[in-house]
């Protein structure tokens, strides 16, 4: 990508402030790639802190600290979101006295240690101080229960700033887009992502480089983030390369350095634009060959059909088989669907495995199981599974190759990553990495491992994965993630616009939700259907647009329940009325017409960071009404789109930012123009059922 081209190219002033003025103008040197930058300093104060400081990026610093005393080192082999660098011919030493300070100037970045040990960040353009530690961070040699290996526990405050708004940190259920007055654990679970990355609208990004379990809090006081096992400090901040009069939209500045620091993500297929159908579930050939010619016969859109999980069963799970009596010929039916455009993907938890399992012995043999901390593999996994220790790069080409050996065979490339946090038993109690990674210690990057295990075995320019997890640098992987298991209802509605915005302003984005909430609308219900459009008009200006849930009422397919499990109600669109499926087919032809343009965000996104779905600030940074503005947003450069979030209303207000003179907002569904070169505007829609207020600016 020709983004990373100029990654390392960086232009470095280092400035030391002890001595003298004099000794402050003329100690600095310039480094460029052939003589790269990085400063140790060593801080002489009772707390004995050594820094290493390296520049990162453009406006870009990463700045790791460890304890001076008790044979702490800097680590470069650990779970990193950052992009490896060029390898350092040595680092500048500078030990600072009590009481002394000290500069680091980078690009528009100026770190300071200050006189009382605290870290400040400063916007060199303007002198603007982004980030100012209330008191020095805490390193604490710590006692695990699950390890007996040496630790530090890791305490960072920074002082809040009134007025701030912060974004990202990834997929959460609060309805907020604004996160201050938040709390987040550091780990994943079922419908919550934590991403340790941060946008602020000071005018920095903020990477927590460490997938250690812990929490972060963002009150009025402090922004503090806590870590329950760590080996070194380890952050990234960025800034703007221009001051608060910027000639390039901030957000957009800061996206695309966060993406160039962690890695772009590929272009995902041109299917991938389409409409994805799934329910829980699918439970044997023929239903899913009916299912797929439903859709073809009634001209329905379709890109891709999905097979959720229990596909094993009765095999045990770590198999990576499908039974014949269930799937007679997986591999002439994917096949015989991709003839038809049909892609298949497949949900087949490999990273766990059950004890039945016939690669489960020798698993268990060469230590491929994450263990408890008496070093026994334990079953932690769901359905009594045992988890990979897929932070082992054996263990990852182990569980790989009973792919190979299953699911491969039939052809199929892609994969729904269910329950990858991993889920369902005690996972914090675990340890990876041969017996030495305690999960507090690296649990909240288990979900990249899986990925790493497609990546390192796939083909990265077919396959596509499906997450229910992810962590920093995952879109590098070519992850696209879900939201997971959302109830079916209004409020969840509400959050998913949050939830998917923060995440595409956490670097992923590719993204989507099941739209209808995944549990239990039923299908004959007005209330249900009714929401089921609603989620339609808003999964349709996604960025992965997909129908899955686990429904009831209305018709079962091909039996209900048999010896290939229960295929649970319908969730194909013919089967929630005449007025819903004409509303829903409005919104998959306009989807369908879209898919070009979605293809052409997909590119921009993978070259430059540019989120494909996003808030109106984004791009409208110097509108005072967009910046608080968190029930509408933009796909693209050119859509707005404000979905209707509430149950039985028949309108909704709109806010319209201001348009350079000979652009408008025109309305997609009426064609009615709002001219707003003069200021922006916040005018009164109406939403019947079957449209919502959809604008193209032109």
């Amino acid at each position: 990508h020709n983004t990373m081209v100029n990654f390392f190219l960086v232009l470095i002033v280092v400035t030391v402030a002890v001595v003298s003025s004099s000794y402050h103008q003329h100690a600095s040197f310039r480094g460029t790639l052939e003589e790269d930058f990085c400063m140790e300093i060593v801080r002489g104060d009772d707390a004995r802190t050594r820094f290493l400081i390296e520049s990162y990026g453009d406006n870009a610093l990463r700045v790791r600290s460890i304890p001076e005393e008790g044979g702490w080192h800097f680590r470069n082999d650990l779970i990193s979101a950052l992009l490896p660098r060029p390898t350092l011919r040595g680092c500048n030493r500078r030990i600072l006295q009590t009481g002394e300070s000290s500069s680091v100037i980078h690009q528009n970045l100026q770190l300071n240690i200050q006189d009382d040990g605290c870290l400040s960040f400063v916007r060199v353009s303007d002198g603007k101080v982004l980030l100012t530690e209330a008191f020095p961070h805490q390193l604490v040699p710590t006692t695990l229960a699950t390890s007996a290996l040496p630790f530090l526990s890791l305490n960072l405050t920074f002082q809040a700033v009134e007025g701030e708004r912060i974004y990202g940190l990834g997929q959460h259920k609060t309805g907020q887009l604004n996160h201050k007055g938040q709390t987040f654990d550091l780990a994943p679970i079922n419908t919550e992502i934590l991403i340790p990355v941060l946008h602020s609208s000071l005018g920095y990004a903020f990477l927590f480089n460490l997938p250690s379990f812990g929490q972060v809090s963002l009150n009025d006081t402090y922004t503090s983030w806590q870590a329950d096992a760590v080996l070194q400090m380890d952050i990234w901040v960025a800034t703007t390369a221009d001051g608060p009069e910027h000639a390039v939209s901030p957000w957009l500045q800061l996206q695309q350095a966060y993406i160039n620091a962690t890695g772009p993500a590929p272009v995902l297929p041109e299917w991938t634009t389409g409409f994805w159908q799934s329910k829980n579930r699918y439970h044997n050939q023929s239903q899913l060959m009916d299912i797929v010619e439903g859709h073809l016969q009634r001209d329905i859109p379709l890109s891709l059909i999905i097979i959720d999980y229990f596909n094993w069963d009765p095999l045990p799970l770590g198999d990576e088989e499908m039974p014949p009596q269930c799937w007679p010929d997986p591999k002439g039916m994917v096949e015989t669907l991709r003839n038809k455009g049909v892609q298949v993907m497949v949900s087949p938890y490999f990273h766990s495995i059950q004890e039945q399992s016939k690669y489960f012995e020798k698993a268990k043999q060469q230590g491929y199981l994450a263990r408890n901390s008496s070093g026994v593999p334990v079953p932690e996994g769901f359905a009594t599974s045992y988890i990979y220790d897929l932070f082992q790069p054996e263990a990852r080409a182990y569980a790989w190759e009973a792919v190979q050996q299953g699911y491969a065979t039939y052809d199929l490339t892609h994969w729904w990553l269910d329950c990858d946090e991993p889920c369902d038993g005690d996972v914090g109690s675990l340890v990876y990495n041969d017996g030495t990674w305690p999960a507090s210690f690296v649990g909240a990057a288990y979900p990249q491992m899986v990925e790493l295990m497609v990546r390192e075995g796939g083909s990265a320019d077919t396959t596509v994965i499906l997450g229910r997890s992810a962590w920093a640098g995952s879109q590098r992987n070519g992850a696209a993630v879900w939201s997971g298991d959302t109830d079916s209802n209004f409020v969840n509605l509400n959050q998913q616009v949050t939830a998917g915005l923060n995440m595409a302003l956490s670097g992923i984005s590719y993204w989507t939700t099941d739209i209808g909430g995944y549990c239990c609308g039923n299908i004959t219900s007005p209330e249900f259907r009714q929401l089921f459009v609603r989620w339609v008009q808003y999964g349709a200006f996604c960025p992965l647009f997909r129908n899955h849930g686990h429904r009831a009422g209305g018709p079962d397919q091909q039996g209900g329940n048999d010896e290939c499990g229960p295929t649970g109600s319908s969730n194909e669109i013919w089967n929630y009325g005449p007025e819903a499926e004409e509303a829903i087919l409005s919104m998959m032809r306009i989807r369908q017409q879209l898919r070009p343009y979605l293809m052409e965000q997909y590119q921009v996104y993978s070259e430059y960071g540019i989120p494909i779905m996003r808030p109106l600030f984004v791009d409208f940074w110097k509108d005072d009404g967009a910046q608080l503005v968190e029930d509408e947003f933009l796909l693209g450069p050119s859509y707005l789109v404000a979905p209707q979030l509430v149950e039985n209303a028949t309108s909704r207000e709109v806010y319209l930012p201001q348009l350079p003179n000979g652009t408008i907002w025109r309305n997609v569904f009426t064609g009615a123009v709002t001219d707003t070169s003069q200021n922006s505007r916040t005018i009164q829609e109406d939403t019947p059922l079957d449209t919502f207020p959809l604008y193209l600016k032109k």
